[in-house]
């Protein structure tokens, strides 16, 4: 047998041997909208507490369907109750009053005025009313913030929903007032469109300067907000303090003020875990938030953290221009060929023993064979991004 021949029957074999020895460490699984959990047993749930779905990059079309069947999976074995958002307050406010009725028409203002713009992003939130419509009231999944509040017209929204057309007093007119002014100058451009894709929908100058003005006199004040909102006083009190917390965030620019953000996200994260302590808790996040040294990193790590070492991290990432975009994906494609790419999604244990499938960070990956962006509404102003 000369080299060349010998090269060759090398390369078949070590070929054939790879396709025919597929890890148990690697399963395909379902994402679709059924009852198919097969392969989602790799996922052991232990006592961790936290489950953490890392977004390799955001607004993956398929990433919102994938996540309600984890969920779903994780509410069964992991008594998991609560979904954490990397949005502000506002958004996990309009989320749950949708989940506590199923009205169509929040459902839509989610959509116009949140990051959740995608078609996707509806059909989610109809799916998990449904789940919450199929069980007992004790075991249905609220939506909780764990971010700042970045979108100021989600804000403000929220803002004239706990107005609730209510008269304003003479003492109230140049804070809650210009909310209210605000809001109803925009209604017939706003409501002209399914979705705001934009950064600043409002001037930002001017929502920053009556953001920090209402801040001031609520101190000045701030008996006389109570008896105008009630019971909703403290949601209008937290909105504030986060659109402060929001403005001082550059989100076009995500590395100004980012340990100022992540720090923010760290003690929300606490104060979740605290108040939600016989809880599991499902967080979609970026990736960024999970690696060596970020909020989610050292909530794991650090020993006086109610979560030390109970912090499951699973990414989910797609094809990045038909391609993978990491190296242990590509070290995967080439040991195992055919299964990331023959299947609809594969669920990935990371195992440091196995150079194939080591990872420092990640327990798990659930990779998803597709990475198209998400569908926008029609009708969608799109610009600032």
């Amino acid at each position: 047998m000369n080299n060349l021949t010998f090269s060759i029957s090398f390369i078949i074999l070590t070929t054939i041997c790879r396709a025919q020895s597929v890890s148990p460490n690697l399963k395909t699984i379902s994402i679709e909208k059924d009852e198919d959990y097969s392969g989602y047993e790799l996922i052991e749930p232990g006592d961790n507490q936290l489950f953490v779905l890392a977004e390799r990059w955001h607004n993956i079309r398929l990433v919102p369907r994938a996540t309600m069947k984890l969920l779903k999976y994780l509410h069964k074995e992991a008594n998991v109750r609560v979904l954490a958002i990397e949005q502000g307050n506002s958004a996990a406010y309009m989320i749950n009053r949708y989940l506590s009725n199923g009205d169509t028409v929040i459902l839509r203002q989610i959509a116009r005025n949140t990051m959740f713009w995608g078609q996707e992003n509806w059909a989610f939130f109809q799916d998990l009313y449904e789940f919450n419509q199929s069980i007992s009231e004790s075991e249905r999944v609220s939506v909780q913030s764990i971010d700042i509040e970045y979108k100021m017209e989600s804000a403000i929204f929220v803002i004239n929903e706990l107005i609730n057309n209510r008269e304003i007093p003479a003492t109230l007119i140049n804070t809650v007032g210009t909310f209210y002014q605000l809001f109803e100058d925009n209604r017939f451009h706003r409501e002209q469109f399914e979705g705001l894709a934009i950064m600043y929908y409002y001037d930002k100058e001017l929502v920053t300067n009556l953001v920090r003005y209402t801040l001031a006199d609520m101190r000045e004040q701030k008996e006389v907000y109570k008896k105008y909102f009630g019971d909703d006083f403290n949601q209008f009190a937290t909105t504030i303090k986060e659109m402060d917390e929001g403005l001082i965030f550059d989100y076009t620019n995500p590395n100004t003020n980012y340990k100022f953000r992540d720090r923010l996200i760290q003690k929300k994260f606490m104060d979740l875990l605290t108040n939600h302590s016989d809880k599991g808790i499902l967080c979609v996040i970026g990736m960024r938030h999970a690696t060596k040294g970020s909020s989610l990193f050292k909530l794991n790590a650090e020993a006086e953290s109610p979560v030390n070492n109970k912090v499951m991290n699973i990414r989910i990432c797609g094809l990045y221009n038909k391609a993978f975009r990491t190296s242990d994906l590509k070290r995967i494609n080439f040991t195992y060929p055919g299964q990331l790419r023959d299947n609809d999604a594969t669920l990935i244990k990371h195992d440091m023993s196995d150079p194939t499938l080591r990872s420092k960070l990640l327990d798990y990956t659930l990779f998803i064979n597709n990475g198209e962006s998400l569908t926008p509404f029609k009708n969608t102003l799109k610009e600032g991004y």
